[in-house]
Order: structure tokens, then sequence, then C-alpha cells
């Protein structure tokens, strides 16, 4: 009998990036073979619901779970893997913070798909997708759409967080043998450093007017951003990605989430501008110079909460509703 680890893969709502990032660690995935037999990986696999019902209860050692909630079918499937599995682990943003996905919780469902539809180029007669249609073949089912997007730990227990959109080799490399050995905490993936704090680029905390958006900046490559007066979301984004970004010139947009022990990462950035654009300290400015202040921020909750509205304070659009 094999003493190696049993481990699965399963993607929900996300848009594949994380299940490529697992090839990414190079010559380490023969290091992971050696420890570990993946048994359950649809994206390159062939396996059926009826196959996961099958297995024993923790037969699989470590499941890593992408992509956030956003159908009947991710839930039902998160799920029977929490079922099956020891572990599991929330590997990339979307399925540990909510991810991109999670902007759409602005919004009602039937406004998503009044949106979506109902244009010049999907127009057909006012059809709009249903969740059963009948056919020569039969009855067609689609998974229907939960009332909010969600994070994996609002559906299930979370043993281990692995953010990042996604999640990058060098944080991979560390990753995995700690899992493989089991030696890892619940939160010990996520930074407890932001990304300024490991950011290369000069930084003088500068007080600055306004922000201005970065296609109308010539940036200073050896200098802060967001000292420049462009947002940067490194203050309140975890740096465990080292800042490849602001490296090569281009701001944080906060794809990590918050630093380790921060709820919302939003009000970490609104606190940090509050001090770098001179709302908060001995100089305050008038009513008005705030007021200017607040316009120069453009779609503060898209920037601020990006990829972390699920998890934010805010969530969604209506609390009045429950599934």
């Amino acid at each position: 009998m094999s003493d190696k680890l049993k481990i699965g893969f399963y993607w929900c709502a996300a848009c594949g990036g994380c299940e490529i990032s697992v090839l990414d660690i190079d010559e380490m995935i023969l290091d992971v073979v050696e420890k570990a037999d993946i048994v359950f990986w649809p994206c390159a696999m062939d396996p059926k619901y009826e196959d996961v019902e099958k297995m024993d209860d923790g037969e699989m050692d470590i499941v890593f779970i992408n992509g956030s909630i956003r159908s009947d079918e991710n839930r039902e499937m998160v799920k029977l893997l929490r079922q099956k599995a020891k572990k599991v682990v929330a590997y990339g943003s979307c399925s540990s913070i909510g991810g991109l996905f999670g902007l759409g919780n602005l919004y009602d469902n039937d406004e998503l798909m009044d949106y979506g539809y109902n244009t010049p180029s999907t127009d057909k007669d006012g059809v709009m997708p249903q969740e059963k249609n009948q056919v020569p073949e039969g009855d067609l089912h689609l998974p229907g759409l939960t009332h909010h997007v969600k994070a994996l730990d609002e559906v299930v227990d979370v043993d281990v967080y692995l953010p990042g959109c996604p999640p990058l080799p060098n944080q991979l490399e560390e990753a995995f043998p700690a899992l493989l050995s089991g030696d890892v905490g619940k939160y010990d993936l996520i930074s407890q450093k932001s990304v300024c704090d490991v950011c290369p680029l000069e930084r003088e905390e500068k007080k600055i007017p306004k922000l201005v958006p970065i296609q109308e900046k010539r940036l200073d490559p050896e200098d802060c951003i967001l000292d420049q007066g462009v947002l940067c979301m490194g203050p309140a984004t975890s740096g465990m990605c080292d800042a490849p970004c602001p490296e090569v010139g281009h701001p944080c947009i906060g794809c990590n989430g918050p630093v380790r022990g921060v709820k919302d990462q939003g009000a970490r950035m609104a606190s940090a501008l509050g001090s770098v654009l001179g709302v908060e300290g001995e100089e305050r400015m008038d009513e008005e110079e705030i007021k200017e202040v607040i316009r120069s921020v453009r779609d503060p909750t898209g920037s601020f909460y990006r990829f972390s509205l699920p998890k934010s304070y805010l969530r969604y659009k209506r609390r009045d509703l429950h599934e």
C-alpha cells in the first residue's frame, strides 16, 4: 500500500489561472509527485460526481479549491470535497477572499443577467438563460446562481489560506513543502508584512494633494508610486508576492488581499490614504478640500475592494435577502 499523500484540485468560479499556476513551480513538481498522488483534478482528469461520492470520508489528505462560490454546483461540490478531505486549502484569492468576481455583489443577480444578456449582440427576443430547458434528448439543467459571490469559508471550513491571483512561484515554493509535511497553520501562508514593507522603491511618505490616474502621470521608476500621487494598494495588501508590480512601475492592485490579521482591506487603504492625502493629522483640510480629495479617488469600491469585497464588512448589496 502506497504511503503517499492523496491530493486533489478543484476549480469553482474562476478564470483558470490558479489551475495553471500549479505548474509554475517547474521542477519542484517532481518533488510533489514523489510525495503525493493526485487522485482528483477535473482540469487534467475526467472524474465524475459519483466517483467523488464513492470515496471514503477523509480519503484525500489535501484538496486545493480555487475560485469563488457562485453557483449551486460550486456550493454542493465543495461541501462534498470537504467531507472527502482531511484538509482543505483555499487556493488563490477568489477562494480566499472572493476575488474579482466578488464585485458582482454590487448588483442583484437580475441586474447582472440583464446587463449580460440584453445587449445588441445577445438579445434573442428577450430569451434569457433558464435553469431547466427541454431538448429532444431530454431535460438540460444549468446550476442556479447563489444570492451573492462567496469566499470558500462562507460555505465550508477552511484549514489553510493561500491567496494570490494566482499564487506566484515564490509563494508555492514555500507553500507546497509546508502543506505536504503538515507543518503549516491556517494563516501561515499570508504575510504579516505589506507590499510596501517589501517594495524596493524609495518611499518618503509625502503628503500629496490628490490622486491622479496612472495614465496621466510620468512615473519616476525609483520612487514610491503612492508618493507620486498614483493610487497603489501596497499599504493595505499582503506582501508575500515580493512586490513585482511596483518594481516594474505598475501600482499594486491588491490581489493578495489584506495583511494577516486585517479584516477589511478597503478600510485599511482608506485609513492609509487619509494620512497620505492630509485628511488626517495636524494640518487638517477644510470641508471643500476634503471633498476634492475624495473626488480624486476614482471608483473607490472597485479599487479598494477589487479582490476582497465578499470578505469585507460591505460584502454584498442586499443584506435583507438570504438563501
